[in-house]
């Protein structure tokens, strides 16, 4: 099967190289059970209800530091059309267009500002403003301005302040490019997904790849760091379109790249189904991922995260803030925060609506890392990462008491980092969701189909 799939590989794939890897995984790592790596509040039941959530974090908001930086993550649920790949939480507005997205724009704010009255947030450093979906951009070019202007004057935003949103090609007009280069955006994570129109029409995206590139390369030309989600696991996916649209991508300039497995989730799986996806082997997807890491990764492009591989423009600043031992407030409709140990998420659209009003924000509910969870924490992060300074390598251990880092290395999981200590391979981003469960001592993680996840990115 090896030989067959690289068959028409580019010669910028090192085949070898996989091989290697592959040929290097024995028990327990089996390609097709990759665990994805969850956040606390998918793996067991919230602690409180809603207005308990509440109470508790605007309690911790009182004694926090003032000098610690947090992130802002806003969720807009909406797109033009729901395409029937997309795992993410996620739909079109049917009827009453402009008056919906109003009120929804109306919640946001209210919700910003409410929790810039909690404690000290509102002078706390903003690491970042990053808007996801969905398609942010749908909120249209008035209701944008009117929550970057309530962020400006609600929180402590700074000249340093990221500005990202995650958009479609479709939705990227002149128009709209040239509005958030006015209201200071500068990041811009592009849902690709495929530079192969026939895989395109497939998942339906409704413009072609070339369209894609004329995107990516007006959002570069005006100084934009521009990254892009790509999928493994499409219909009609080959291992060289794939290749040559991460390198004609890279050409463009692009400076960093998502790349991810497609997920079956209830929301998508009858059109995985149509596809012959559900009962699919998940080896050729292996196969693509490690093929796109390795190209990548042969011109210069290093994770920093464990399956996003960027150049030094791209930071990542908000998928990154748990490196940089940053909170994160996030609002919005299924938006999950975290302010020190306590986890918030919110619930989906229609009882958000309900619900984000008379003095609270709407929480579905929340939970606290209990002191295991709390001790795992840096060593969970550090995973997902990418990277594995020295000092931690020495601290990674099972409940079991066993260190599983010589198992990773002799299974290529994890290899020396020229920085020191070690670094996730393109095997170890496979399989970093089973590398924390072994920290933790979880049992088979399953996708969390009642509270649905939000992937990095799948606009």
């Amino acid at each position: 099967m090896f030989d067959d799939f690289f068959r028409d590989a580019p010669p910028s794939v090192d085949v070898e190289a996989i091989r290697r890897a592959w040929l290097a995984l024995a028990s327990p790592y089996n390609v097709n059970r990759w665990r994805l790596p969850l956040p606390v509040w998918a793996q067991r039941p919230y602690e409180d209800s809603g207005a308990r959530a509440w109470q508790t974090v605007c309690h911790d908001l009182a004694g926090a530091d003032p000098a610690r930086p947090f992130s802002i993550y806003l969720h807009a649920p909406f797109c033009s059309s729901k395409c029937g790949f997309c795992d993410s939480y996620s739909f079109k507005l049917d009827s009453h267009r402009e008056e919906r997205l109003q009120a929804y724009v109306d919640r946001l704010c209210y919700e910003l500002r409410l929790w810039s009255e909690q404690g000290n947030l509102h002078r706390r450093p903003v690491s970042t403003v990053h808007l996801g979906g969905g398609t942010p951009t749908f909120l249209g070019e008035g209701g944008l301005a009117r929550v970057v202007e309530c962020c400006r004057d609600c929180f402590n935003v700074t000249p340093e302040t990221e500005w990202a949103l995650e958009a479609t090609v479709e939705s990227l007009t002149a128009g709209m490019i040239a509005a958030l280069h006015a209201l200071g955006f500068r990041r811009l994570h592009i849902g690709v997904q495929s530079m192969e129109d026939p895989v395109r029409v497939a998942i339906g995206r409704r413009r072609p790849a070339a369209e894609a590139l004329e995107k990516v390369e007006a959002t570069l030309a005006r100084g934009w760091v521009v990254s892009v989600d790509l999928l493994c696991g499409l219909p009609f996916q080959t291992v060289e379109g794939y290749i040559t649209g991460i390198e004609t991508l890279m050409a463009a300039g692009v400076d960093g790249f998502s790349l991810y497995e497609l997920l079956i989730y209830p929301q998508n799986h009858r059109w995985a189904e149509a596809h012959g996806l559900t009962r699919r082997s998940h080896l050729p997807n292996y196969f693509t991922f490690l093929a796109g890491a390795n190209v990548l990764e042969a011109r210069g492009y290093g994770k920093n995260l464990f399956n996003h591989w960027a150049k030094a423009r791209d930071a990542n600043v908000y998928f990154t803030f748990p490196t940089r031992g940053e909170d994160c407030l996030a609002v919005g409709t299924i938006a999950d925060g975290v302010f020190g140990d306590y986890h918030y998420r919110h619930p989906r659209y229609a009882p958000y609506l309900r619900t984000a009003h008379a003095g609270w924000p709407g929480l579905e509910g929340g939970l606290r890392r209990n002191p295991f969870e709390n001790r795992m924490q840096p060593l969970v992060t550090t995973v997902l990462s990418g990277h594995i300074p020295s000092a931690q390598c020495l601290e990674l251990k099972t409940p079991e008491g066993e260190a599983p880092v010589e198992r990773w290395q002799a299974r290529g999981l994890v290899e020396a980092d020229p920085r020191g200590g070690l670094r996730l391979t393109a095997s170890g981003a496979w399989f970093a969701g089973n590398l924390i469960a072994e920290l933790t001592g979880h049992g088979p993680q399953q996708v969390c189909q009642a509270r649905e996840g939000r992937p990095a990115s799948s606009s």
